[in-house]
């Protein structure tokens, strides 16, 4: 059972008036009062597809929000999406592969396995910092590229390629990375063909190759959590080719919002993929932007090389607070008007807090009333936050008691990130 604590607060304010033109004492007029309880609550149980924290860490990176001023904000006309519970996995599919080779490669052949017809292959010139300096690699004339499929003895001379198109007319298609590209003819069938670059290219050069395969029945799904925090060593996910039953044997690797790319090893888990992440500078540079884990796969489909790649977004972030579990309210004439949450950390920032209040109706239905939010910048000494109700919106609404709180959220604006979510967090009664 929770743990109530009620106090009642009564003020009684007494006005008389005296008439203008008579010695007579006129009626006062009614008392007005009004009633204030503080009651303390409990946090419901975490349930299936909550988000929680359990040890809180210190952030070590900047972070991006350092405002000390409090905001907050109730919206008394909010929409049903605040009842929605955020997804907490990323879901991509993809019927393309990427690889980056070098100007080397390029000169002497990369093989590339295709599966359709009409195929687009596009050829980016990546910027290379390994020696210390930026290095932009040299852009490729698509006129300069040559295609031929691996093992065809009848005509090694046939044209698989049935257009070219250059850096300029890409980046009227928002591709502004003077990248060029080629597409297969329809008579180009599934198989394995050598791409080659007729142009002698520096071989330390480094170069984005990308098939986009469009319309073929092999597509490549990943699944995984979209957040990853700092004290989890793995990250789980899910993959699947469609329209086979190949064993897949992964390859992957988290790119951060710099740049940096980590190789991650791979391994098979209870029917889930695991990969590890470093033990050493596993987090990004900069609390700005999100990584990105990628997953490439080669296998053989009837007899046929297939390539895939499929990226998806992840926030990292560090679990620097959580919500105690319990939390105080205050009540004006039998309304909430106000929740104060205590948050647990270890160093000093910018947290906020949002949820929705419902109301029942005559029916028993939970029917929403309005949303609020509050941000604030908190201490060890000082970690309270407050979420505001407008009583006049509750008592217009002529929904009733019990009032529930759901969609409770904590983020830490300094890290830009989701720290917990509760959809069934309060039931708020007196």
């Amino acid at each position: 059972m929770n743990r109530l604590t009620t106090t009642l607060v009564a003020i009684t304010a007494g006005f008389i008036f005296t008439g203008c033109q008579s010695e007579e004492q006129q009626n006062p007029q009614l008392e007005q009062s009004i009633q204030v309880i503080n009651k303390q609550f409990s946090l419901a149980a975490v349930q299936a597809g909550d988000i929680t924290v359990a040890n809180i860490q210190a952030p070590s990176l900047d972070a991006i929000n350092n405002s000390k001023d409090p905001i907050s904000f109730v919206n008394s006309t909010p929409s049903q999406q605040a009842l929605v519970i955020p997804q907490a996995n990323s879901n991509s599919e993809s019927d393309e592969f990427w690889m980056t080779v070098s100007g080397a490669e390029l000169n002497k052949g990369v093989k590339l396995a295709i599966s359709q017809p009409s195929s687009i292959i596009r050829i980016a010139p990546r910027a290379d910092n390994r020696s210390g300096a930026m290095m932009q690699s040299q852009s490729i004339s698509p006129q300069q590229l040559r295609l031929q499929k691996v093992g065809d003895k009848t005509d090694s001379t046939a044209s698989y390629i049935q257009s070219l198109t250059d850096a300029d007319a890409l980046a009227t298609a928002g591709l502004d990375d003077n990248s060029s590209a080629l597409t297969l003819s329809s008579s180009a069938t599934a198989g394995t063909y050598k791409l080659t670059v007729a142009q002698s290219l520096p071989k330390n050069g480094q170069y984005l190759v990308n098939v986009k395969e469009k319309g073929s029945p092999y597509k490549l799904k990943l699944s995984t959590n979209n957040r990853i925090s700092s004290d989890k060593p793995n990250v789980l996910f899910t993959l699947q080719l469609s329209n086979s039953q190949t064993a897949l044997q992964p390859q992957a690797s988290l790119k951060h919002a710099d740049g940096n790319i980590q190789s991650l090893a791979v391994e098979q888990v209870n029917g889930q993929w695991q990969a590890t992440l470093p033990s050493v500078s596993n987090m990004p540079s900069s609390n700005a932007g999100l990584s990105e884990i990628q997953v490439n796969v080669q296998t053989q489909v009837n007899g046929q090389a297939l390539y895939r790649t499929v990226k998806t977004a992840v926030k990292q972030y560090v679990p620097s607070g959580k919500l105690s579990n319990h939390v105080d309210s205050q009540w004006h004439d039998g309304l909430p008007s106000q929740l104060t949450f205590a948050v647990e950390l270890q160093q000093e920032g910018r947290f906020g807090v949002n949820a929705a209040l419902t109301g029942t109706d005559s029916a028993g239905n939970d029917i929403l009333i309005l949303t609020s939010q509050s941000a604030a910048w908190l201490t060890p000494e000082s970690s309270t936050i407050s979420l505001n109700f407008d009583t006049d919106t509750i008592e217009s609404s002529g929904l009733k008691a019990p009032f529930k709180l759901k969609g409770l959220e904590l983020l830490d604006q300094g890290q830009m990130a989701r720290l917990s979510y509760q959809q069934q967090a309060l039931t708020l009664s007196l």
